[in-house]
């Protein structure tokens, strides 16, 4: 049976897979259940918003209350306010009477604005028939004198008359005070009889402030405030509940069985209700918030929450596809260069940034490539060389015994006619084509290689009428060791070529050392440029390189390629002085064993590798 895969093939569509399966969906299920579990948790959130305003408003009614009876007491306790209520002074006529009653009503207008503010009214009904007020009072004695009878027909005056000095409490207040004011609203009121007084009537005090100011903030949203007394009678308020809603929440309110400072939560209708008393005064303040107002902040909150999740999830979304496609871009790189290798590019080469595993393995595919351009190159080098030895073979099917006879019969032929120089240079031609058509063997030893630089340096020097000298030091102990076949001659004659005058000494020395066995090949010709013996000498360790002494370079890289990178030649010379190329080689006598030896590879492989 196919198996059905179900992933992509590409890393991206892999990684983009995972991060839905493990990011995404959780995240989106999260989200799911946070929506449908935060409308109770949010919903109690408001529900405590709204109690905890509602107790800042009963604290507020009940410090306003407590400062009311401050100011009442700051009255009806100051010896010359009772004092000019007992006299019968008539400051109409008396100037002395006018700065008492002016001192009067100025430190009523003080209690008002430092305990109560300036919306308040404090009034005094005095019993000689005025009325002592805050606000601006009638005009005239006559009008006056009905508002005093008015204020004695008001039941709040028999009320305070009762209570001798007791504070009565009352909202709402609609009477004759409130209109002093021309506030159309009920005010807050506290009323007290002042004692001492000696006459007959009485003394009366009322402290009013509007209902606005009492109740303070209104509840937000369309809700409303309810005052009852201390038996459960509603005073005030507006209800936004029907008549029968209204009397069975007052009497749920009233049978509630609470501590004085405990506040009653519950709901009826379509709105909350909150219950607190006013200390001081043992009213009680409710509170009807309509709960559509909380759905409508839950909904708002939770919405809100939510767009700010999705944005949040959104933008890391996009941050962690950004991060992904740059971290997995080296990959695709790395597979469009692959692929372009796979079709014969060998030039694919991949841009390698950072030190991360991509990096590295694209590090690796660049050295991959790398070597396989150099393995082909190799392999190309040797089919050419494969190539050329399949032409030399072709040539070399020429029998050398024709060459040799032949320039055996042309010496004979010279000794014959008396040419004796003649049939000297024949001989050591001869000799120098037989050492060189000994292809079998590559190395040999130094003593062989001295022989045939003899042979080569005689013919030279008849070639130049004995202005070419040479002098060989070697010791016995050393002509056994191994060199390979045409070191020396190819020095020698850039020496003669280069050398630059005659008469021309060359110098031969050899010398065993540390690193092994070391060749001296001197001069005293004309000497090296420095810039050009730099070039030189700097083409010596370069492979492929190009230069006039291409004899030299193949010396030297034929010493490297057969006995390892540390041998090879040095060359120095100084104007004027000449010129000496030094020829470092191993310490190995036994020329059988230099071709056992793997000097070559060991060499091309520490190339290769570095």
């Amino acid at each position: 049976m196919k198996r059905l895969n179900v992933l992509p093939r590409s890393i991206r569509g892999k990684i983009l897979v995972s991060f839905f399966v493990c990011i995404v969906i959780p995240i989106g299920t999260i989200f799911y259940n946070y929506y449908m579990s935060s409308g109770k948790v949010v919903m109690d959130e408001a529900r405590r918003g709204n109690e905890e305003a509602h107790r800042q408003v009963v604290g507020n009614m009940d410090d306003l209350t407590e400062r009311v009876l401050k100011a009442s007491n700051l009255i009806m306790n100051d010896p010359e306010f009772i004092e000019f209520l007992e006299s019968d002074d008539d400051w109409e006529t008396s100037y002395l009477s006018l700065r008492r009653y002016n001192n009067i009503q100025q430190k009523l207008v003080n209690i008002r604005d430092i305990l109560l503010g300036s919306d308040a009214i404090i009034a005094v009904i005095d019993d000689r028939g005025y009325v002592h007020s805050t606000a601006s009072g009638p005009n005239n004695r006559s009008k006056e004198k009905a508002l005093f009878e008015a204020l004695k027909k008001e039941s709040w005056t028999e009320a305070a008359i009762a209570r001798k000095g007791w504070p009565v409490w009352q909202y709402p207040y609609a009477g004759e005070i409130g209109k002093l004011t021309g506030v159309d609203e009920p005010y807050f009121t506290l009323s007290r009889w002042i004692g001492g007084s000696q006459r007959e009537g009485a003394d009366l005090l009322m402290i009013g402030i509007p209902g606005s100011v009492f109740f303070g903030t209104q509840p937000k949203g369309g809700g409303s405030f309810l005052l009852t007394d201390g038996q459960g009678n509603l005073l005030g308020g507006s209800s936004p509940l029907n008549v029968e809603q209204t009397a069975r929440l007052l009497q749920n309110i009233k049978v509630a069985d609470e501590q004085p400072d405990a506040g009653t939560n519950d709901s009826i209708g379509d709105y909350s209700v909150t219950s607190r008393e006013i200390p001081r005064l043992g009213w009680r303040v409710i509170q009807l918030v309509p709960e559509k107002l909380f759905w409508q902040e839950l909904g708002g909150l939770r919405n809100q929450s939510i767009l700010w999740l999705i944005g949040v999830s959104f933008l890391f979304s996009i941050v962690f596809i950004y991060f992904m496609i740059r971290f997995t871009k080296p990959l695709q790189q790395l597979v469009r260069s692959m692929n372009r290798l796979g079709d014969g590019d060998l030039q694919a080469y991949v841009e390698v940034r950072g030190d991360d595993e991509v990096a590295i393995v694209g590090k690796h595919y660049n050295r991959m490539l790398k070597r396989l351009q150099q393995l082909i190159t190799r392999l190309s080098k040797e089919q050419q060389r494969k190539e050329e030895a399949r032409f030399q073979a072709l040539q070399a099917q020429i029998n050398p015994h024709f060459l040799f006879n032949t320039l055996n019969s042309i010496k004979w032929m010279a000794t014959l006619s008396g040419a004796d120089h003649v049939s000297g240079m024949i001989t050591n031609l001869g000799r120098l084509l037989e050492y060189t058509m000994r292809t079998q063997q590559e190395v040999v030893t130094l003593e062989e290689e001295l022989t045939h630089l003899k042979v080569y340096l005689d013919l030279q020097k008849i070639r130049f009428h004995d202005n070419v000298q040479f002098e060989i030091n070697v010791r016995d102990e050393l002509v056994s060791n191994a060199i390979l076949k045409f070191t020396l001659q190819p020095i020698v004659e850039n020496a003669i070529i280069h050398g630059g005058r005659t008469p021309l000494t060359i110098r031969i020395r050899g010398e065993e050392t540390e690193q092994g066995l070391e060749l001296t090949v001197s001069d005293d010709g004309i000497g090296i440029a420095e810039a050009k013996l730099r070039e030189l000498s700097g083409q010596l360790n370069q492979e492929h390189a190009r230069y006039s002494g291409i004899g030299i370079h193949n010396v030297n890289e034929r010493i490297k390629l057969h006995f390892g990178r540390e041998f090879g030649l040095r060359m120095s010379s100084v104007i004027g002085e000449g010129t000496i190329v030094e020829v470092l080689l191993p310490r190995l006598d036994n020329p059988s064993l230099a071709d056992e030896v793997s000097f070559p590879r060991t060499a091309e492989r520490k190339e290769n590798d570095s």
